[in-house]
């Protein structure tokens, strides 16, 4: 039997860019953190439950949890869900990466 999503309660929109889904969600959930919304210690929705509040792939929310995890906006725990991390709040207020961009190859001598 297939989960129900729960909705969401959290205002996120997606930014109007040409960047990748899974960019653009994770820019949208550190606007919030930006604007206070969301706060250190605060649990993020399930990935099933913004996908279908947001009419997107569940694949592009948890590539973008992915991102914020790996980044260290946010902290995930099995059986305790994806929760914005410590100092996250600091971190996106100094401007801090939210995926990391590969460098260019090399130009050979």
């Amino acid at each position: 039997m297939p989960r129900a999503a729960r909705a969401v309660d959290l205002p996120v929109r997606l930014p109007e860019t040409d960047e990748p889904l899974r960019h653009r969600v994770g820019e949208a959930l550190l606007d919030l953190v930006r604007s206070g919304r969301l706060r250190p210690g605060d649990q993020l929705p399930s990935t099933r439950a913004l996908a279908a509040s947001l009419g997107i792939g569940r694949g592009a929310v948890v590539a973008a949890y992915e991102e914020l995890l790996a980044a260290g906006f946010v902290e995930a725990s099995q059986g305790s869900g994806t929760r914005v991390a410590a100092g996250a709040d600091e971190a996106v207020a100094a401007g801090a990466a939210r995926h990391v961009t590969p460098s260019p190859a090399p130009h050979p001598a």
